[in-house]
């Protein structure tokens, strides 16, 4: 009975329309992201884009609106002024991405339904469709139509696709992801069935998926994996294949650099090129990190979060997670190039993406290698639970069953939620919008705040204010990160001296506007219009220990609104007296987030 239930599950993964029926189920299950909100670098793209709104230091094109720091001095000076970025933003630092076919859709959002996030979320789900589409044809030139109809069931219902569809600003992995799909399948075309024509579109479209986003050098990792297990000929032959993608690949770079995009002097993002130890050592930490995620979770988005002993369990655990998995996969690793191509090209996939902080909104072009990889051991599973030794036959059912529990039970589950991830992260800056005075006087006020978790939760409040016409601050100042406690020490009527117990930007969350690779040295300032920071000691890895803070009118006068984070937002906060001390209490960075509990 078994064994004819499996059959039949089996006729219908093959049936000609389980592709359509399954991309509708993925679309359905992703509906709840056109309830998302617009958030964070979506308000910096509606003021780019709009002829009326107007912040400092995001005055760029609109071809430029995933350049969020250009390393340009006087766009840092001008975001410091603003508060956008914090003192302790490193001098030339950049966060720069050049993706003109993402921005021309988000161009069109903004010419057809600029006020709809509705809309601008349902454009997102679209390219979503697309990209399931291109995935099914992909797997169908590899396999029989019933085991990729299971590598697409497995694919499409990934939940880590949630959060790339609930944030309209991340639109350009997906974007990139279907053209570099389509390209592997040309590729194919032209290499295993003699289509000429292919191999001029290949390129092509190659091109216009690193046009899209720089996301698609995953797909040199898959070109690769076919060159080395599924083409055919001399390794010369094959590697002469690869020469029109790795010519481009360079012509992109220089031009990229060229015209001066990039990344620079970022705790959360780095440049391998620039920085090739940093990177090598990164890539250690975060891969095996991104690929437990993607084959059995937690969401490496918590990495970020975990203390010190929970990150090494945690990296303890992944290491040994993917020792377990490569010894299920051995047998079918050495019998099957397919599946050989898979795997090369997800752990190959995976590297670009560890030149920043572990998120499963990376994990598209993983997923696609991932899945064929799962989908064919399922296969194989299937067939040692129907044949072999009792013993056999069960282990093979235990981990199918563990297969089958977290990727096409569990995971469907948390697909629609995962779709909602920025409204909670909208839920977060809500918050914190509230608990800043929100009147017309406001405007000719600086909101200086004395402690926060992070920087982000704070530092685009007066974007998502400049982007929605409401009054904000004229300044905004934040004095320190983390969850520590401050000692806050008041020196004079003007200045103050905070002391975190675990120094400025203790943590790689709080890194994003300066790495440790930008050390600073006792005496280093930053002067602003209004405020004069001055480092007076380091801590050994070269970040501010403690720091003084000298304002231009006493911090008792009215143009001066003092705030510090208690619980999940802002609270008031009175600076203590002249020569006397106070330590602010510790954050907890759960309810931070979260909110507080009911």
């Amino acid at each position: 009975m078994v064994g004819q239930s499996a059959k039949r599950l089996w006729t219908c993964l093959g049936h000609r329309r389980q592709p359509v029926v399954v991309i509708a189920l993925a679309v359905l299950l992703v509906l709840p992201a056109l309830g998302s909100s617009l958030v964070a670098d979506d308000f910096i793209h509606r003021i780019r884009l709009s002829p009326t709104l107007r912040f400092a230091g995001f005055d760029d094109p609109p071809l430029d609106l995933f350049v969020f720091g250009s390393g340009a001095p006087q766009q840092r000076r001008q975001l410091m002024e603003e508060g956008s970025f914090a003192w302790w933003t490193a001098e030339g630092f950049k966060m720069a991405f050049w993706r003109p076919l993402s921005v021309a859709t988000h161009v069109l959002d903004h010419w057809l339904w600029a006020d709809s996030s509705v809309l601008m979320h349902a454009h997102s789900i679209v390219w979503f469709a697309l990209l399931l589409a291109a995935v099914c044809a992909l797997y169908r030139r590899f396999h029989t139509p019933g085991i990729a109809g299971l590598a697409l069931l497995l694919y499409a219902f990934d939940d880590a696709r949630g959060m790339v569809l609930s944030f309209v600003a991340n639109r350009n992995a997906l974007i990139a992801a279907v053209f570099g799909v389509w390209a592997l399948i040309v590729h194919d075309r032209w290499r295993r069935d003699g289509w000429q024509p292919g191999a001029l579109l290949a390129p092509l479209l190659f091109g216009a998926a690193l046009l899209a986003g720089e996301s698609a050098l995953a797909i040199a990792g898959y070109l690769f994996a076919y060159a080395v297990f599924m083409d055919s000929g001399t390794t010369r032959r094959r590697l002469a294949s690869l020469a029109p993608y790795a010519l481009l690949t360079v012509v992109w770079a220089v031009v990229y650099r060229t015209l001066g995009y990039g990344t620079h002097a970022s705790g959360l993002y780095m440049h391998p090129a620039d920085e090739p130890a940093r990177f090598l050592g990164a890539l250690a930490v975060r891969l095996p990190i991104l690929l437990l995620a993607q084959i059995a979770g937690p969401p490496s988005d918590l990495w970020l979060a975990y203390s010190h002993p929970v990150a090494v369990g945690v990296y303890a655990v992944a290491l040994l997670c993917l020792a377990i998995a490569a010894a299920l996969l051995w047998p079918l690793l050495r019998r099957s190039a397919v599946t050989r191509f898979w795997t090369l090209g997800a752990v190959l996939a995976a590297v670009p993406i560890c030149a920043t902080f572990p998120s499963d909104r990376l994990l598209v072009f993983v997923g696609i290698g991932a899945m064929g990889t799962v989908a064919s051991l399922l296969t194989s599973l299937r067939g040692d639970a129907l044949s072999g030794t009792a013993r056999r036959r069960t282990l093979a059912r235990t981990v199918a069953a563990g297969i089958v529990g977290v990727h096409l039970v569990i995971a469907p589950l948390l697909l629609p939620l995962r779709s909602l991830t920025v409204v909670q992260m909208g839920s977060v800056f809500a918050r914190v919008d509230r608990s800043l005075p929100g009147s017309d006087q406001v405007r000719d006020k600086t909101v200086v705040i004395v402690a926060a978790p992070v920087d982000g939760l704070v530092s685009y409040v007066p974007i998502w204010r400049a982007a929605r016409g409401v009054p904000r601050p004229r300044r905004l100042r934040l004095l320190t990160t983390g969850t520590a406690a401050v000692q806050v020490t008041r020196l004079d009527a003007f200045t103050l001296r905070l002391r975190p117990e675990a120094g400025f930007y203790g943590t790689e969350i709080e890194r994003m506007l300066r790495s440790l690779s930008q050390p600073v040295v006792p005496g280093y300032s930053v002067s602003l219009s209004d405020m004069r920071v001055t480092v007076t000691e380091v801590t050994r890895d070269g970040r501010a220990a403690e720091a003084e803070f000298r304002f231009a009118v006493p911090l008792e006068d009215p143009s001066l609104i003092w705030m510090r984070w208690e619980g999940d937002a802002l609270v008031a906060y009175d600076p203590p007296p002249p020569g006397t001390s106070r330590p602010t209490p510790p954050i907890d960075l759960t309810t931070a987030f979260l909110g507080r509990s009911t």
